[in-house]
């Protein structure tokens, strides 16, 4: 009984391995030769094969780690952009919609909001709000330099002319 369980495990063990190629290699039979009759004259070229039509156009994926931005902004909006996603991101939310840390600063700075001007935005950044745990933009390591350009992408995306996500940068 022990001698036929080991001989049908051995022999599936053979199947399986000769099912995923690792079975002994067989050698492929030589090709017949052609008739002499349907061989093509050395003078003449064979003709190159065709690919389908499909082949010849590429098709570029999706990537959704990367996807292509919606919006292009000069360089200060870019690169207030960039200021954001550094500093101000990871208690704001990625996109300015807020998160448990920190307020949506899309609300905050409608003309109703707690920030509704650019002199107000600049104040709270420069000296912080320290009985609501944010740091000031020195503390944090953001240069005075960005601010205009942060509050412009913030502005934007608050208004809806910018659109969530990387901006691509205007060249020139």
């Amino acid at each position: 009984m022990i001698l036929l369980r080991t001989w049908r495990s051995s022999s599936r063990a053979v199947v399986l391995m000769a099912a995923i190629g690792c079975g002994p290699a067989k050698q492929a039979a030589p090709e017949p030769e052609p008739a002499a009759s349907s061989q093509v004259p050395p003078s003449t070229p064979a003709p190159a094969p065709t690919p389908p039509p499909a082949a010849t156009s590429v098709v570029q994926a999706a990537d959704p780690y990367h996807p292509a931005p919606h919006d292009t902004v000069d360089a200060v909006v870019y690169d207030g952009w960039k200021q954001y996603f550094l500093q101000c991101s990871r208690c704001h939310g990625e996109d300015a919609n807020g998160s448990s840390f920190g307020p949506s600063l899309l609300i905050a700075l409608k003309p109703d909001g707690s920030v509704p001007t650019q002199d107000e935005f600049v104040n709270v950044l420069i000296h912080g709000r320290r009985d609501k745990g944010m740091p000031s933009a020195a503390t944090m390591g953001l240069d005075e330099s960005f601010l205009p350009g942060l509050y412009q992408y913030l502005k934007g995306r608050s208004d809806g002319v910018l659109r969530a996500g990387r901006p691509a940068r205007r060249s020139g």
